[in-house]
């Protein structure tokens, strides 16, 4: 018997399935192999991502669902995004947090910040890894349809969501697990919700305004929102 009674939720609008995900999936499967993600190990020598494992998880269906209403350009673009999420925490679990390198942890989270500058007409970097690699192509399909300060906005949640990686670390290495509170606080940054709330306005091409977006009610809406996906 399941330990637990999961109650019935309560679901004001049905989930709505994008009717492009087939075209997300051929795209993105191919768009991986071209930023040479499944060509990437770890310290070990075993890749980070088989294509087994890219498979199983489906990214497209999940930006299927949670985008039913993105047209095809920007269905992939979502699921190219939630490729590279996924990809970034699991390639820094076996770059960083297994070895506990914190001082290399944050010299590449430093570095990443290169592939996304705020004029993304000053071009980046040439990029020799995947991770970085793929984060340049999408920020140059995605930044230049989005106003300034939009885009610093974004900036600062991409940063939110990679640098809350360190914090974890910090606590790997020293055995330490976090109180409920700020474990809590720590996931709505690492957990991507808050990196999500964001992305969503580039995906609807619904650009909340610059003197609407950072208020309490919003900030509250978006916490409810990752704290619903942390908990």
């Amino acid at each position: 018997m399941h330990p637990y009674r999961i109650p019935p939720f309560y679901a004001l609008y049905p989930a709505r399935l994008n009717p492009h995900v087939e075209a997300a999936r051929e795209h993105s499967r191919a768009w991986t192999e071209e930023m040479g993600i499944f060509d990437d190990t770890g310290p070990d020598g075993a890749p980070v991502w088989t294509r087994e494992k890219y498979e199983a998880h489906d990214f497209p269906l999940l930006a299927a669902y949670t985008h039913p209403d993105c047209d095809e350009r920007l269905m992939k673009l979502a699921a190219d995004w939630y490729v590279w999420v996924f990809y970034f925490d699991d390639h820094f679990l076996e770059m960083f947090k297994r070895t506990r390198d914190k001082e290399a942890a944050k010299a590449y989270l430093l570095g990443l910040r290169a592939y996304m500058p705020l004029d993304p007409e000053d071009g980046v970097p040439e990029a020799g890894a995947p991770v970085e690699r793929s984060l340049a192509d999408l920020w140059l399909r995605t930044a230049p349809g989005m106003s300034r300060a939009w885009r610093e906005r974004f900036l600062g949640l991409t940063r939110n969501l990679t640098d809350e990686s360190l914090r974890e670390l910090v606590s790997i290495a020293k055995n330490e697990v976090a109180n409920p509170i700020d474990y809590l606080q720590m996931r709505r940054r690492a957990g991507g919700a808050e990196w999500t709330a964001g992305l969503v306005e580039a995906l609807l091409g619904a650009e909340l305004p610059a003197r609407v977006a950072r208020t309490r009610p919003l900030r509250v809406v978006t916490d409810a929102f990752a704290d619903a996906a942390g908990m």
